[in-house]
């Protein structure tokens, strides 16, 4: 495992006859925040300090006068450095056992930690500490998605023997296309978003496709989207024949400018679908007020908000229909593609249903111009199973992230997602902003570490060759632009292990801090 190594660290000084200045800045010199700022002095002959370890605390060690030995060591090397001069400064990672001794006379140590003190953060035993560091370096590999792990009983118990034995009662029932298990899941998913009914399709694009058409939206019409999303969103308006209007995208969050929207307005205006983007909910209410002034439908693409809400409503509630994706990577995955809208009303819930069926209510009888968009009861069975644990995944998602809000924030050149205060988002993706054109080179040195990454996404709609012939102007969305050009997705699932997120973090700190220590000249007068 490649661990941040403790490190000597100049102490910039300036030497005037009225006395000497040391300054130590946090983010420039250590690489970290620091909380807690406390000394030892008066120390005995003879005695040491430390004799234990810290699984996440960092600190910077500065003798201010007299000279100290510390020793620092994990389960593969060890490290001894002598401190005599407030000159030098010992930065230690977390992970490291310490022991102080040979304190001089008159020897005084001051200590910056990046957090107050927590006595859950110590591990004062050597032989817990040296098991402890040995399964911290078993994690090495961390996948970005570690989808395997959900037929794996080591990390999902019983889930994965049910997950089989679902499929096979499904078999056996030989009811494969509609049938009672796709009527349940519908009815237990339009109760996890606080709508009315649900409707099970084929997929996400296509849950969104039959919403417009259920509207009666078409060629001539406009639909308003954001410039940055997965491209379903801009493919299922092209695909009833209407014009996709994009609206740049806020800095801070990436989700459709909602001040923007109401310049996109026309007469032709039929939609608005805002994207709940990574699973964090657009801000709703302004959206539907300007939307409802204009008589126009708004059609939430909730495809990876799954739990998600805003103002304490559920995600695929916030609107006349929204549409759902079940795909593999979803915060509630199938075992292959599928999707579903959840409407306000059953008359809607029919009129999609009979379209996602041929068009048809009665077998051979086609009253509509339908698609074939049905989930099948396979799946639908996999995802009942699903939804059981689907709360506990999303507080695991949460868990997770906010390890990583803590750990990586305050990184200079590195943006961490903006949460808004009416949001609890679901994190389907934790994505990072990389700045000053070092995205490629962080995802290379993680992909060197053995730490996978994704980009979500790197294209923006108004630049993706299939709407070459667009009218856009290439550089009329430049906050979309700018996501794409920066943003990074970091592993987060709910079957990673804090350890692995705490691998990612140490990896991503010693890329920044690697390359702050090439462009900083130390400042010593």
């Amino acid at each position: 495992m490649s661990r941040e190594p403790p490190r000597l660290q100049l102490v910039r000084t300036i030497c005037r006859p009225e006395g000497t200045l040391g300054v130590v800045e946090a983010f420039r010199d250590l690489g970290f925040d620091f909380e807690r700022f406390y000394f030892i002095t008066d120390i005995p002959e003879g005695a040491s300090r430390g004799a234990h370890a810290h699984k996440t605390l960092r600190q910077c060690i500065i003798c201010l006068s007299g000279s100290v030995t510390v020793d620092l060591c994990d389960s593969e090397q060890k490290f001894s450095f002598q401190l005599s001069s407030f000159e030098q400064a010992l930065i230690v990672p977390p992970g490291y056992w310490r022991d102080l001794r040979d304190f001089s006379t008159h020897c005084t140590v001051g200590v910056l930690a990046s957090k107050p003190y927590d006595e859950s953060d110590y591990i004062r035993d050597f032989e817990t500490f040296l098991h402890w560091d040995r399964r911290k370096q078993e994690t090495r590999e961390v996948s970005y998605l570690p989808i395997k792990r959900y037929t794996d009983s080591r990390y999902v118990g019983r889930l994965a023997s049910d997950l089989s034995e679902s499929v096979r009662e499904t078999l056996k029932s030989g009811q494969y296309i509609g049938g009672p298990e796709v009527s349940a899941f519908e009815t237990e998913f339009a109760a996890l978003c606080g709508a009315e009914q649900a409707v099970g399709v084929a997929n996400g694009l296509e849950a969104l496709q039959l919403c417009l058409m259920d509207a009666g939206i078409g060629c001539g019409d406009e639909v308003i989207l954001p410039a940055h999303t997965f491209v379903a969103t801009a493919l299922a308006v092209t695909q009833v024949g209407a014009e996709p209007v994009l609206v740049d995208v806020e800095q801070d969050t990436g989700l459709i400018d909602v001040s923007q929207v109401a310049a996109a307005i026309t007469p032709r205006t039929r939609a608005i679908i805002p994207v709940h983007l990574y699973g964090h909910p657009v801000d709703m209410d302004p959206l539907t007020a300007l939307a409802k002034s204009h008589n126009i439908l708004v059609i939430e693409d909730a495809a990876q908000s799954h739990g998600a809400a805003y103002k304490g409503r559920p995600c695929g509630s916030l609107s006349e229909a929204a549409a759902f994706s079940f795909y593999p990577t979803k915060n509630l995955g199938a075992a292959g593609d599928g999707g579903a809208v959840t409407t306000t009303t059953v008359s809607r819930a029919e009129r999609i249903r009979t379209l996602a069926n041929y068009g048809s209510r009665v077998r051979y009888e086609h009253e509509k111009l339908g698609l074939n968009s049905r989930l099948d009861p396979i799946q639908a069975s996999i995802l009942r199973r699903k939804l059981t644990e689907l709360g506990g995944w999303n507080e695991r998602r949460r868990a997770l992230a906010n390890r990583y809000q803590r750990g990586l924030g305050g990184i200079e050149g590195l943006v961490t997602p903006v949460v808004r205060p009416w949001a609890e988002p679901v994190w389907h993706v934790y994505a990072v902003q990389v700045q000053e054109g070092r995205r490629e080179a962080l995802q290379d040195y993680l992909r060197e570490h053995d730490i996978g990454t994704n980009i979500h996404y790197p294209i923006p709609i108004h630049r993706q060759p299939c709407f070459s012939n667009k009218r856009w102007r290439a550089e009329g969305f430049p906050i979309a632009d700018q996501f794409c050009s920066q943003t990074l997705s970091l592993p987060l699932d709910p079957l990673h292990s804090d350890d692995e997120i705490d691998r990612v973090i140490d990896v991503v700190r010693n890329y920044f801090r690697a390359g702050r220590s090439e462009r900083a000249t130390p400042n010593v007068g």
